[in-house]
């Protein structure tokens, strides 16, 4: 989207990695149900896990950063927006801090032995491994939850606040319409008297001397108002793309938590139980298997979220992939 504003910036970046994000946890996924109890391979399953925890970092802390941007460019006007620089740096940011978030992941998971008594189950799966280094993943279970719920909170409060000011824009801009609405009903009841007036054989204003000179400021007065009617419709028009596009990323970061929630709910649960996995019934199985990776439901819904609401992005994206495809959608 070149030349497009500050304010899609992040957009097509999210897009892609969204994007990334579906296409290669979905096939590692696929693989996983393939090989549930077969899954042998410790170093694709080691690597797997660090460029699915890589990838899926990064579009959660960009969610993050806009938060901060919507939340600099609703509730703070008056202050500079976010400058190209800053921009290019948080985003250098988030692939480095989702690199040092995905680094221990190795250290985490592999192949380990699943056995369960119940059902007489014998097996290698991909999943946590469950001895050695209990301290660390122990340390890295507790770091995680801190800032998902850290994150979470942060995007609860900046959203808050966004959706105050959002409304309280919303009811002044239509008192402002209310009263638009009034004054032009005035107008028009005086210029009716006016006409009825001339029509019924008023007595005509007389020309004066300064006739040319009323001419003349008459024009810059209407000059003026058109200036400045002009500059409110920009203004308008800039806060209703604003608006908008902040409704937009407040829906993609309400999909965001709703479906990251469950799978954070059922991480804590496998920490707390060693052996939950072996336990779980062959009926329940299916329901946390799909539980556990639906957070891919995030990525997948995220451009659909585009395309019903950003029609500049819709557009962008059609022309990109008809020149990708050479085909005419």
């Amino acid at each position: 989207m070149k030349g497009s504003s500050d304010e899609r910036y992040f957009i097509p970046i999210l897009a892609v990695f969204d994007m990334v994000v579906t296409i290669y946890c979905g096939i590692f996924l696929i693989i996983q149900c393939f090989y549930t109890v077969t899954f042998t391979n410790n170093a694709l399953c080691k690597t797997a896990q660090f460029f699915a925890g890589f990838t899926t970092f990064i579009p959660i802390l960009l969610l993050l950063i806009i938060a901060v941007q919507r939340y600099l460019k609703v509730c703070m006007p008056n202050k500079p927006a976010m400058s190209l620089r800053v921009k290019r740096f948080a985003l250098i940011l988030t692939i480095v801090v989702s690199l040092v978030c995905a680094f221990p992941l190795p250290f985490v998971y592999g192949s380990i032995p699943f056995h369960s008594v119940t059902y007489g189950i014998t097996g290698t799966n991909c999943g946590k491994l469950k001895d050695g280094q209990q301290i660390a993943r122990a340390v890295y279970a507790i770091v995680i939850g801190f800032l998902a719920v850290a994150m979470v909170t942060t995007l609860i409060v900046l959203y808050s606040k966004i959706g105050c000011v959002v409304v309280r824009q919303f009811k002044l801009n239509k008192l402002n319409s209310d009263r638009e609405e009034v004054r032009k009903s005035e107008k028009k009841i005086d210029n009716k008297e006016v006409s009825d007036i001339g029509q019924n054989g008023g007595i005509p204003t007389p020309v004066t001397s300064d006739a040319d000179s009323n001419i003349s400021n008459t024009s810059l007065v209407k000059n003026h108002q058109i200036t400045l009617t002009g500059s409110k419709r920009r203004q308008k028009s800039n806060r209703r793309i604003t608006h908008k596009l902040t409704i937009m990323f407040f829906v993609i970061t309400l999909v965001f938590v709703l479906s990251y929630l469950p799978k954070v709910v059922l991480l804590i649960i496998e920490g707390l139980y060693d052996d939950f996995w072996e336990k779980v019934s062959n009926k329940e199985r299916p329901g946390a298997f799909f539980i556990y990776e639906m957070f891919i439901i995030n990525n997948i819904v995220n451009p659909f979220i585009y395309a019903f609401m950003d029609i500049k992005f819709r557009k962008k994206a059609t022309v990109f992939l008809s020149r990708v495809l050479h085909c005419r959608f």
